[in-house]
């Protein structure tokens, strides 16, 4: 994503995933993790949007091919459509590159 986005973007994977201990998912939480988020989130400065396309922060859930979404995903990418962000689920890099070349431009 580093070599795609373009210069001035900024990325960040939120780590909830299931497997760490019992005790450390505990403290996530007590630090504000909020189960459910999406894997990516990616923040583009304006002028990179196309000229059609309104700007927001874009989340990516990231699934293998036969992956699930949970409550809490369906939840938490509900509420962050309703706010205006973009969001989808993408069960390939290729799905990833698809969803951000609809949105924004690459370098490549």
């Amino acid at each position: 994503m580093d070599l795609a986005l373009p210069l001035g973007s900024l990325r960040h994977h939120s780590p909830n995933e299931s497997l760490a201990r019992p005790q450390y998912r505990k403290k996530q939480g007590r630090m504000g993790l909020r189960k459910g988020w999406p894997d990516i989130e990616v923040f583009v400065q304006r002028h990179w949007f196309y000229d059609n396309i309104r700007w927001a922060p874009i989340f990516i859930e990231l699934k293998s091919e036969k992956g699930r979404i949970s409550d809490n995903q369906k939840e938490v990418l509900q509420m962050l459509d309703e706010i205006g962000c973009y969001t989808m689920v993408c069960r390939s890099l290729l799905e990833v590159e698809d969803f951000l070349k609809g949105l924004i431009k690459l370098r490549c």
